[in-house]
């Protein structure tokens, strides 16, 4: 089986046949390893969260000043306003 290219995110979460983890040992032509496709699949996969999360101070292209990402109970996100305050949570260890 042949890596699949490029990343289905953000329409879809990739699997381990999208982005696979080679180990250090693994031969850069392995079957489902070829090198120039695992980093094919990986930067399509980072431009595509880059441009959902923004960048610095700035916002994605969906949000508008004060909107939070949130994520449906399906697992897909939109940006959206907060509906009420969103409290702050502590972990302490």
């Amino acid at each position: 089986m042949a890596i699949p290219s490029p990343s289905n995110f953000p329409g879809a979460l990739d699997t381990t046949a999208e982005q696979p983890s080679p180990l250090s040992t693994t031969e850069l032509d392995a079957t489902n390893f070829l090198h120039d496709k695992v980093h094919t699949n990986h930067s399509s996969a980072l431009i595509a969260l880059q441009q959902k999360m923004g960048i610095s101070s700035s916002l994605a292209t969906s949000a508008t000043a004060g909107d939070v990402l949130t994520i449906s109970t399906a697992g897909s996100s939109a940006w959206a306003a907060p509906d009420s305050p969103i409290p702050l949570i502590l972990a302490l260890s």
